[in-house]
């Protein structure tokens, strides 16, 4: 039904199958069929959107354009093509119309839920228009490949001198809005090769790229499931299709060491004030029932081979358990976690023995103490002593602005009293709306009674405006009071 549905609703199917906190298995398993099995469009108008991108036919621009498409997707297809200069390149054209149909699907689907979370506790929880405007915002990025050509351009020549990891680059003078032309990776999909002896070294070839991107590069290919990376014929990893790019500030990145390094480590504490720092945790949480998900969980995975350990399942158990406990995983790091999601179905593939938390916290560990050195503290006290160690010269500065700026100044917190005075307008407000819906029905009932003015099909138009406004107040007093005791 998505994939007939359009392009729109293609992507919102492929966002939806890496929400394991949302949808049992079975249905994980279907919506994922959506990533890469996308019917084509017609070869005429690849080429009538090719000429119209660079004012010249493909015979002018290619010694040789091959029509018929090599892949499709939701939302481009890639055909190959020669230079005359004779490099083999990939030419990417984005399906006609497209951006279009996008806008206006968004549009109407961010209505229709905006207007069901009126009456849905379920939706507003999950902040379903939320996830909608960041589907649609993270779609018109990838609908201009000309910001695809950027990121290409940066992550190739970020890993131009790498052993194990290859990206192709944008042809130059070859990109628009429409269409992008790039080098031509060959090799074999991930999917297809048969990697029974290679498979354990390109996983690990696949975590070193990631930590890099992670923790020093802080962009990172946000899209690695096993249609978009190749194994080329010397053995390297070929990552390409950059359209879905993330991004991690300084301090999400330390946040993510941490989170990473208090999980292998088994601390529970460390891992709460990992995911407060990364905001998945509110400061007004109830942080004590939030230590017993938590500690339940560590118990459960002390008892397994760290190779059985897994990021999506841990991170679907704590959903599923922190309902109702102030959880909730941040928009800016949805691609994020559909990224390690990802990453993890992927090195399954490649090393069904590969435990992907164990080497993401071991190279991220190694990040920080290169910053640090090596030294005999305990792992949590080598990461905050790195953190303070390269932040102390900017937080120090920082402070003293404030100072120069602002002045001495002495902030005072009330534990419990904003949600207090919060509660207090709150109520308040529903008392006042009571009133008003109140007044309402009386003045409609009486009125009623002399039946004058304007009418509305036999019936009085004035209390009938009465009648409908204070039915609308109704509603929406039995939907905040459900929504929020």
């Amino acid at each position: 039904m998505l994939e007939s549905l359009g392009t729109s609703f293609v992507k919102l199917g492929q966002h939806l199958s890496l929400r394991s906190d949302l949808f049992p298995p079975e249905y994980l398993a279907e919506l994922q069929k959506l990533q890469d099995r996308v019917k084509p469009f017609p070869p005429d108008e690849a080429i009538a959107a090719i000429e119209h991108a660079f004012g010249k036919p493909p015979s002018q621009l290619f010694v040789r354009f091959d029509a018929e498409p090599f892949a499709a997707a939701s939302v481009a297809q890639v055909h190959t093509a020669r230079t005359f200069e004779g490099d083999e390149v990939v030419v990417k054209v984005l399906r006609p119309g497209v951006a279009i149909q996008v806008d206006r699907d968004m549009r109407i689907l961010a209505a229709v839920v905006r207007s069901l979370s009126y009456f849905s506790a379920v939706l507003t929880r999950y902040r379903a228009e939320a996830v909608v405007r960041e589907v649609w915002l993270n779609l018109r990025r990838e609908l201009d490949l000309r910001e695809e050509a950027r990121n290409m351009h940066r992550f190739a020549s970020e890993f131009r001198p790498s052993e194990s990891i290859v990206v192709p680059d944008v042809v130059d003078d070859l990109s628009s809005e429409t269409v992008m032309v790039q080098t031509r990776l060959h090799g074999r999909r991930l999917d297809e090769a048969n990697l029974t002896q290679s498979g354990p070294g390109l996983a690990q070839a696949l975590i070193d790229a990631y930590v890099r991107m992670f923790f020093l590069m802080g962009f990172f290919h946000g899209d690695p499931h096993p249609g978009n990376l190749l194994v080329t014929a010397d053995g390297r990893l070929g990552l390409h299709d950059f359209g879905v790019v993330g991004s991690l500030d300084r301090q999400t990145r330390h946040s993510l060491a941490s989170f990473m390094l208090a999980f292998t480590e088994q601390d529970t504490e460390w891992v709460l004030d990992s995911w407060l720092a990364l905001g998945m945790i509110s400061r007004g949480g109830d942080r004590d029932r939030m230590r017993a998900v938590v500690g339940a969980l560590m118990s459960d995975y002390s008892r397994r081979p760290i190779s059985e350990w897994s990021i999506g399942e841990a991170f679907a158990q704590l959903v599923t358990a922190s309902r109702g406990s102030n959880f909730a995983v941040p928009l800016h790091l949805l691609v994020l976690g559909r990224t390690l999601i990802l990453i993890e179905a992927t090195v399954r593939l490649l090393d069904p023995s590969f435990s992907l938390l164990d080497s993401l916290a071991e190279r991220s560990r190694q990040v920080m103490e290169s910053a640090l050195g090596e030294g005999q503290q305990t792992r949590r006290l080598q990461y905050e002593a790195a953190i303070a160690g390269t932040e102390w010269q900017r937080l120090l500065a920082a402070s003293l602005r404030r100072l120069r700026v602002d002045g001495l100044r002495l902030k005072m917190d009330h534990e419990g009293l904003p949600e207090l005075s919060q509660q207090i307008v709150t109520g308040a407000n529903r008392v006042a709306l009571a009133l008003v819906t109140l007044g309402l029905y009386l003045a409609a009932s009486l009125l009623m009674q002399f039946r004058s003015g304007p009418q509305l099909f036999d019936f009085p138009a004035l209390p009938a405006i009465f009648y409908a406004a204070a039915a609308w107040f109704t509603v929406k007093l039995v939907r905040d009071i459900s929504r929020r005791p």
